[in-house]
């Protein structure tokens, strides 16, 4: 996710993405399925999200739904964002800059921000992987 004020692109986390987390698969012999979530789902089709993606990885995920359905989402993982207007008929969306860890219940297990760089994201999340215990119900 990005900000106004610090424009993401996908020369600019494409590379991040490979090596965090697809990257050292081989190494380190964990999977990782990278989703993506759209917050502007007034702009950003179903058809628009699945090309988007594509700048990024091939296995990246892109998701998005009804404003309600993103609003929900964003609430349940503390997401901020916020529709802002800009000169002219055009808008920006200011949020939250944050990737989840998850584990394969879909049950929130950490959070990257924004300051980590490729090594600690990396690092992070083959950590938290290798130190993974399932919770039997």
């Amino acid at each position: 996710m990005q900000n106004q004020e610090e424009k993401e692109t996908p020369e600019s986390r494409s590379g991040s993405l490979e090596a965090a987390v697809v990257g050292r698969e081989e190494t380190s012999g964990i999977q990782v399925v990278p989703v993506f979530i759209s917050v502007d789902p007034e702009r950003d089709t179903v058809e628009q999200v699945g090309e988007y993606v594509k700048e990024f990885h091939p296995n990246l995920i892109g998701l998005t739904g009804s404003p309600e359905e993103i609003k929900k989402t964003a609430r349940a993982y503390r997401v901020y964002y916020m529709k802002t207007e800009e000169e002219g008929s055009d808008y920006l969306v200011d949020h939250s800059i944050v990737m989840y860890l998850m584990d394969p219940k879909m049950d929130f297990v950490k959070f990257f921000g924004k300051n980590n760089d490729v090594d600690m994201l990396a690092d992070g999340i083959i950590k938290e992987i290798k130190q993974y215990k399932p919770v039997k119900a």
